[in-house]
């Protein structure tokens, strides 16, 4: 089997068990559970048009969020730098 074929999919199931366990253990006192939670929103990001769309809504309702993701974007890895700026509301077409 091609690993094309399986790539989708895999991504998008480790996506979201990595967004659900980074979610319920964000209040953790260690910050790991949203760099995990990060991780598996960037997998669905790029494999998931739905959840782009949504995320780019939320970021135009809650501008403030915008703001935040903007100014920290020059220090965070490539990989949450392409999440950001995928995610930018001004490429949501409505």
């Amino acid at each position: 089997m091609d690993w094309k074929v399986v790539k989708r999919p895999v991504k998008l199931v480790l996506g979201s068990i990595m967004f659900i366990g980074g979610v319920i253990t964000a209040p953790f006192p260690l910050p790991i559970g949203q760099f995990i939670a990060l991780v598996g929103l960037s997998l669905l990001i790029s494999e998931s048009n739905w959840v782009k769309t949504k995320m780019q809504r939320m970021r135009r309702k809650m501008p403030v969020i915008g703001r935040q993701l903007q100014r920290m974007h020059p220090y965070l890895p490539k990989f949450l730098k392409k999440v950001v700026d995928d995610t930018d509301p001004t490429h949501l077409a409505e």
